[in-house]
């Protein structure tokens, strides 16, 4: 598992910019990256792990992305007002404090790729080899990956206006300098990562191919972009094709996923690259935490472990959910602590994999895994009135949890969205649920008692303007083809 990262750092090294200088600040998208030019399939190979190592970083999905829906809904609370997730629970940031990371660490990955694609699609077509169709494939699912995060994070849902709404620049050539974009809408920015996402699914092998992304991985990131866009039937198609396609027989050129069970649930996060996980980051335990390494002690791991950082919790809202069932298994992934007759409860995704030494600050990040597919296609056949599959595929869910527990008669939205809550914590994705269904978030529970919450931040729609994250002012200062987002 862990010789992937080997090549990876090397590679970080070698193609990801002009220095330390560079990496230290936050520099704008229209400031100059230098790479050495693409000549070869093995240096392709080596800035496309480098581009896997900046979403490992802590400021991308080594921690940041990975948290940032959670504590901006109900669920996961910063444990504290001065705890690295503080700012993104309270909502307390302006158009001139608002972090950064969410917008520099896509663009560098866009880059890298660019990179990639600008040798790849500079060959004969005809002539490409299967390494080469397949790095292309990955170049072009993890440009969609960023477009993606970005438009979510900076633009407003889709379902407000379709998508007319302002988004982020879209970056599909080799970075030129002296280039001042403008912002793209929404819905330009999704029609893009469809069609990336649509091209790599025609490129990448269904082989399994640890820390990095295949087909499988590719066709749930689609179907989940169709979801966001409404194409509710394109989101159910896509997504059950592949859970079909992905339980059949694993061969040399292809890997088998299917769920998790029951009986291993509590104990599989731990294990590396199990028959669940589509894309996984992984980490190493020699790796300290710099833009040309893991998290370290910023990572996801270290922030939910009360033995770490101590930085983030579940919020008394979340285990008012849980508890309704004492034996849904999902318990099983939680601790609690209690201190001064307050009890606290510490979300176990995160541990590491003892058998190799790790604590969890070498914890592996599961980034896409089979439980969203089932869930994204029980969301879709709500809306599309499809109640027989809502039932087969949220059931799925359901049951796995409490074999004997399932759900019948009519399923609601609003039954979906609370599996969601329920299976998804901590993997960073309420906030962009409840917006794009345009549902509130509620904090409710006496564990949200920060002083510094007001009533817009306890209870609020996609109307409170914060639920869109601030373009960076230096981004803005370098260029004034920047328009900040409503309410800045």
């Amino acid at each position: 598992m862990r010789n992937i990262l080997s090549i990876a750092f090397i590679a970080s090294l070698l193609f990801t910019g002009c220095g330390n200088k560079w990496l230290e600040e936050a520099q704008p998208s229209t400031s100059t990256e230098s790479s050495e030019a693409i000549k070869s399939a093995r240096e392709a190979q080596y800035a496309l792990n480098g581009a896997y190592d900046f979403l490992r970083n802590y400021e991308y999905y080594g921690a940041r992305m990975t948290y940032y829906g959670d504590v901006t809904g109900e669920d996961l609370q910063a444990n504290g007002d001065t705890k690295r997730a503080a700012k993104f629970y309270l909502f307390d940031y302006n158009k001139d404090t608002a972090p950064s990371s969410l917008w520099r660490f896509p663009y560098r990955v866009l880059r890298n790729v660019n990179g990639i694609l600008a040798f790849v699609n500079g060959l004969p077509a005809e002539g490409l080899s299967e390494e080469l169709k397949d790095i292309k494939g990955q170049a072009l699912a993890l440009r969609a990956l960023a477009h993606f995060d970005l438009v979510k994070v900076f633009g407003a849902p889709f379902s407000k206006d379709n998508g007319a709404s302002l988004g982020v620049p879209i970056e599909l050539e080799k970075h030129n300098s002296s280039s001042k974009p403008s912002r793209n809408t929404v819905k330009q920015v999704y029609d893009q990562v469809i069609i990336d996402l649509e091209d790599a699914s025609k490129l990448l092998s269904t082989a399994r191919n640890n820390g990095k992304i295949n087909r499988f991985a590719a066709q749930q990131l689609l179907s989940r972009a169709y979801l966001y866009t409404g194409q509710n039937q394109k989101a159910f198609d896509t997504a059950t094709q592949m859970i079909a396609e992905a339980q059949k027989s694993a061969s040399s050129t292809k890997g088998q996923y299917f769920l998790w069970t029951n009986e291993e649930y509590s104990t599989v996060w731990s294990k590396d690259f199990t028959s669940e996980i589509l894309f996984q980051l992984p980490i190493i335990k020699t790796e300290t935490g710099s833009d040309t390494g893991g998290p370290g002690k910023d990572g996801i791991g270290y922030l939910l472990w009360r033995l770490g950082y101590n930085d983030i919790i579940l919020s008394g809202d979340y285990m008012n959910l849980l508890k309704a069932d004492p034996n849904d298994v999902r318990h099983k992934i939680i601790t609690k602590y209690t201190s001064k007759q307050v009890d606290y409860y510490y979300l176990n995704k995160y541990p590491g994999n003892p058998a190799e030494g790790e604590t969890p600050q070498e914890a592996d990040i599961p980034v896409l895994r089979l439980s969203e597919a089932y869930l994204i296609a029980a969301e879709a056949a709500v809306k599309t009135g499809d109640n027989t599959n809502a039932l087969k595929y949220l059931n799925a869910i359901v049951s796995r949890a409490n074999p004997a527990k399932s759900v019948s008669g009519t399923v609601t939205l609003e039954r979906v969205m609370e599996e969601r809550r329920k299976e998804l914590v901590g993997e960073g994705h309420r906030l962009f649920d409840a917006m794009r269904n345009n549902m509130r978030i509620e904090r409710k529970a006496a564990s949200h008692n920060s002083p510094l919450l007001r009533a817009e931040t306890k209870s609020f729609d996609r109307t409170y303007f914060k639920t869109v994250l601030a373009i960076p002012r230096r981004e803005i200062d370098a260029n004034t083809n920047i328009i900040q987002n409503d309410g800045y």
